[in-house]
């Protein structure tokens, strides 16, 4: 192990400010830096030679799939991405990427770990997903009001036998537009705005606007 740990005590290694470690087989820190044990409120004294589950996580067996159990038996590189949780009550998703170290007899000697902070990255996916949600059911929404509408628009028509033309006509004049408003709107003339509308009293059995714009609201 010691030429393993001699060949990785470098400068550049040293310089990684992701939190990286090594590991044995036993799970076992053989060495780790600062950025490491620095998230665990820990020293490097605290963590060399000590089992990784125990000292880092505190627990009693290692973590469900543990990728460096997986780089042990498979002799591969793993990365998985999983929330951490430290000592300082704070909660980050990273992505622990484990590379297996091989010895002289190409065995896998110990596992090299880089935890990589995609916290951020995350949140902003799940802020992504949330909006696509929201914008699915919004979208979800207005297709039902639509729906809504134009079987509302259809009971009306079959009840009255209203024309799609004098619908459009009642519901512009409901919301209060004048006769020249509704004409310029449907680009018809004054005239024929007029004609829908006295169509339109005589199918709703009303004498004024008033009385057509109230039946229109109860039907929706």
């Amino acid at each position: 192990m010691g030429n393993i740990l001699k060949q990785f005590d470098s400068p550049i290694l040293k310089s990684i400010r992701d939190p990286l470690t090594i590991i044995d087989k036993d799970f076992r820190v053989l060495w780790a830096n600062k950025a490491r044990v620095a998230i665990h409120q820990l020293n490097r004294e605290d963590v060399i030679d000590r089992i990784c589950y125990k000292v880092f996580f505190k627990r009693k067996a290692p973590c469900e799939d543990c990728v460096i159990q997986a780089v042990f038996r498979s002799g591969r590189s793993r990365i998985k991405e999983a929330w951490l949780d430290f000592p300082d009550g704070s909660r980050k998703w990273g992505e622990v990427r484990a590379y297996p170290i091989y010895g002289v007899n190409q065995n896998v000697d110990a596992v090299l770990t880089i935890i990589i902070d995609v916290t951020e990255r995350k949140l902003k996916l799940e802020r992504q997903k949330r909006y696509a949600e929201y914008l699915s059911g919004s979208l979800r929404v207005l297709t039902q009001e639509k729906s809504r509408v134009l079987t509302d628009e259809t009971k009306l028509e079959t009840t009255f036998g209203l024309t799609d033309r004098e619908i459009e006509v009642l519901r512009l004049m409901t919301e209060g537009f004048t006769n020249n408003e509704i004409a310029k709107r449907l680009s018809i003339s004054s005239h024929t705005v007029k004609s829908h509308i006295i169509h339109i009293f005589n199918k709703l059995g009303v004498d004024d606007r008033t009385q057509a714009a109230v039946l229109a609201t109860r039907h929706k």
